[in-house]
């Protein structure tokens, strides 16, 4: 139920790379009008023969995954008492300064009330000041942030698991190979022989013999 109160975004530093060990977190003053989540996908250039009108590329993994938001401050007393210098110096230890006990940045997750949406560290910070007070004193601020996604080895590999059942494989019949067993060694189930022999226009599944290219389509 929407109970009116106006959710802020929020980061949360933790110190381990699995994002466990939490250490403390910070509440934006005013939500940001806009963020930006970038991801990349990375292709090599495949070399065409000479006169081929268009260039292959090959997948070769993906690209940086990037998430940009401006961080505003103010010390007017109008929306905070407290000085610009020193809001923005208690987000720049949550987020950008070294752990001592880590020996580097803490790892950062973003929200936006219930919502989860980024997990990563500090890339880039870039301060602007943009109202100045008659003694030089900072009166308004942005802080531009870049964040670059993280994700630990382990959870990684998980995720790419290359084996996956939601993947497209193609496996040459070896000497010695039936096609249950090969599904089961993809699927996890042998089951699936049928419907992999239907996608391959194999009318008899012991018919497959050594040499036969095999493709094993994405099961649902």
């Amino acid at each position: 139920m929407d109970t009116g109160k106006l959710t802020k975004m929020k980061l949360v530093a933790y110190k381990e790379p699995d994002f466990s060990g939490q250490i403390g977190e910070y509440e934006v003053l005013v939500n940001p009008e806009k963020y930006k989540d970038k991801s990349e996908i990375k292709y090599s250039t495949v070399l065409s023969p000479i006169g081929s009108s268009y260039e292959s590329t090959k997948f070769r993994g993906a690209g940086p995954k990037v998430f940009t938001m401006d961080f505003f401050f103010d010390g007017t007393g109008i929306l905070n008492s407290e000085k610009v210098d020193l809001q923005i110096q208690n987000l720049k230890d949550l987020i950008y300064t070294y752990n001592g006990d880590i020996h580097e940045p803490n790892y950062i997750k973003i929200f936006w009330g219930t919502q989860f949406l980024f997990q990563g560290r500090l890339q880039s910070w870039e301060p602007n000041y943009t109202m100045m007070d008659t003694d030089g004193t900072p009166l308004r601020a942005e802080v531009k942030c870049g964040f670059i996604y993280s994700i630990t080895a382990k959870k990684k590999a998980l995720l790419e698991n290359k084996n996956s059942a939601d993947l497209t494989h193609v496996r040459e019949v070896k000497s010695g190979d039936h096609l249950p067993a090969m599904c089961y060694k993809i699927y996890g189930d042998s089951k699936y022989y049928i419907q992999v022999a239907k996608f391959n226009g194999i009318s008899n599944f012991r018919d497959i013999l050594p040499g036969d290219q095999i493709i094993f389509p994405p099961i649902v």
